[in-house]
């Protein structure tokens, strides 16, 4: 991919919390460390191997537990509670495109803790909302203090579940993350911010890459215009048709595109493994490399995205690779699926 000179505007109310993230960067995982915990033989050693990291706060909870979910739904609340006090009213929408993938299956955990009348709470990951405040302004139909993004989708469930006859509850969860989808992009647009809004619709380009691939290697029966998001880079329109002409076709016509590398390792990894892990990977160095010169800016929210961005991964990281010694798995194979 080409790197963007992209126009970077300097804010000052963000110099305290540019300044205390660049500081805190010196905790992020360095290579050393990281191998040191892939190559941990069981449990009780890998949590020595955390020992001299900030995740030692942990200790008695993965020993007690064997398990890392409770440290990524933690430390993603730290995350979303420091963005809701530190960020402007007017840049919340950040914090949305930095947590779009939780946020999206919250909204899908209330879509269908409404249509099958059950309490899902349990599998929804608390971040700016709760579940209960999602579920009150629902059957109260006030949205007050929610972002638009999630207002309209939560009106869009309401609607639904009013509806009579039958219903394909698959189509009508397609839909939902068109709306949630589009709502986010109008949202990101609002942020006057040209990476951020590249940063968006590069991310939709990818996962409408991943939903064509998904689609035809799970063989599910929807057709593409369901799951093709609008706003990207590419037309959703184009994508369709490209795949309609021949999987070969669209292969050969995304890796012309900046998603090159994406596509030629994802697909490698599917037709020899049937794993989707590669296309993971690949998605995650291709937004490091979109966000890596902020590094150099002093005090923006670009900036502040790229470290919660850097601190997601190692999360994601962590839970592979902590899943990987629980179960044994060979250290290449985890080393190759943490990224690390």
């Amino acid at each position: 991919m080409a790197s963007i000179n992209y126009d970077i505007k300097d804010d000052n109310s963000y110099l305290f919390e540019c300044a205390e993230l660049e500081v805190k960067e010196l905790e992020f995982l360095d290579k050393g460390k990281m191998d040191r915990i892939i190559k941990s033989k069981n449990l009780k050693e890998l949590i020595k191997n955390l020992g001299d990291t900030v995740y030692i706060a942990y200790s008695s909870e993965l020993e007690n537990s064997g398990s890392f979910e409770k440290v990524i739904t933690d430390e993603y609340s730290k995350i979303a509670g420091y963005l809701s006090r530190r960020l402007k009213p007017s840049h919340m929408a950040m914090g949305e495109i930095l947590f779009f993938e939780e946020i999206l299956h919250n909204l899908k955990i209330i879509f269908k803790s409404i249509i099958l009348d059950e309490n899902l709470e349990g599998l929804f990951v608390p971040l700016f909302y709760s579940y209960s405040s999602l579920r009150k302004a629902i059957r109260e139909e006030k949205y007050n203090g929610l972002s638009e993004s999630v207002s309209a989708t939560l009106q869009f469930i309401l609607e639904v579940a009013g509806r009579k006859g039958e219903k394909d509850y698959r189509i009508l969860e397609f839909e939902m993350e068109k709306i949630y989808m589009r709502e986010m992009f109008k949202s990101a647009e609002k942020l006057g911010s040209d990476l951020i809004k590249s940063y968006v619709k590069h991310l939709i380009d990818i996962l409408n890459i991943k939903n064509i691939y998904r689609n035809r290697y799970l063989e599910e029966e929807p057709d593409q215009g369901y799951f093709l998001y609008e706003n990207g880079y590419l037309p959703a329109g184009l994508m369709a048709e490209l795949k309609n002409k021949g999987f070969d076709i669209f292969q050969k016509e995304m890796k012309r595109t900046d998603y090159a590398d994406i596509v030629a390792r994802g697909t490698g990894a599917l037709d020899s493994e049937e794993m989707f892990y590669p296309f993971e990977r690949e998605e995650n160095l291709f937004y490091i490399n979109i966000l890596e010169p902020l590094k150099y800016t002093v005090s923006n929210i670009e900036k502040i995205l790229r470290f919660f961005f850097r601190k997601k991964m190692e999360l994601k990281s962590l839970l592979v690779i902590f899943t990987g010694v629980i179960y044994g798995i060979d250290v290449k194979k985890i080393e190759e699926r943490a990224g690390a």
